[in-house]
C-alpha cells in the first residue's frame, strides 16, 4: 500500500496579522490554481485583533481525511505567544519560520534544525509602509524555501482573495518575500 504524502502547515500569530488570509491564499494556490489536494482550517479567539489566530493548511497527493495540522512540517510564527504555544508541535526536522519583529525567544531553539529568523513585519513596515503585508511576504519566503507551491500560483490566489485595491501591494510583498527566501 502506498504511503500518503501529507504536508502540514500552521500559520500562527495575533489576530490582525493575516494568518487566516495566508492560509486561504496558500490553499487556493495549491487546490484551485495547481489542481492538487489542499484544505484550510482556521482557529481564533473571540478577539478581532491581538487575540491568537491560527490557520492550518494540509497539502496531500490524495484526499484529505483530517483538516488540521497535528505535527506541522512547516510552522510560521508571527508573534511571541504563538512561538511559545506552538513550537513544541513542530514535526522533527520540520521547518520553523519566525518573524523576529515580534519573536525574541524560541523555546528549544538549539534542537530545531531547520530555522529561519526573518523580521517580516519590520521589513514590510519599512519597505511598504505597513506591517499588514508581512503575511504575504512570508508566503513568498515559504515558496522560495520549500517549493511546496509556485510563486505564480500564490500570485493568482492573491488576485482571487485580496481586495482589488490591495492586490498590487500584496504582489510586491510576495515578490519581496520570495527574494528574501532565495537570499537566505
Amino acid at each position: 500500500m502506498k504511503k500518503r504524502n501529507r504536508y502540514e502547515i500552521a500559520f500562527t500569530g495575533a489576530g490582525g496579522q493575516g494568518m487566516i488570509l495566508a492560509g486561504l491564499v496558500m490553499a487556493d494556490a495549491v487546490a484551485i490554481v495547481e489542481n492538487r489536494y489542499a484544505v484550510q482550517s482556521a482557529m481564533y479567539g473571540p478577539e478581532a485583533r491581538l487575540g491568537s489566530s491560527r490557520s492550518d493548511v494540509i497539502i496531500s497527493d490524495s484526499e484529505i481525511g483530517y483538516p488540521k495540522a497535528t505535527r506541522p512540517d512547516l510552522l510560521l510564527v508571527m508573534n511571541q505567544d504563538s512561538c511559545t504555544k506552538y513550537t513544541k508541535l513542530l514535526k522533527e526536522n520540520g521547518l520553523l519560520i519566525c518573524d523576529t519583529t515580534y519573536v525574541s525567544h524560541i523555546p528549544g531553539e538549539k534542537d530545531i534544525k531547520n530555522l529561519y529568523k526573518v523580521p517580516f513585519s519590520r521589513i514590510a513596515r519599512s519597505e511598504f509602509g505597513t506591517p499588514l503585508v508581512a503575511n504575504i511576504m512570508a508566503l513568498g519566503f515559504i515558496s522560495a524555501k520549500t517549493g511546496i507551491v509556485k510563486k505564480e500560483s500564490l500570485a493568482e490566489a492573491i488576485k482571487r482573495r485580496v481586495k482589488q485595491k490591495f492586490v498590487n501591494l500584496n504582489l510586491k510583498a510576495l515578490e519581496r518575500g520570495y527574494e528574501l527566501g532565495k537570499e537566505m
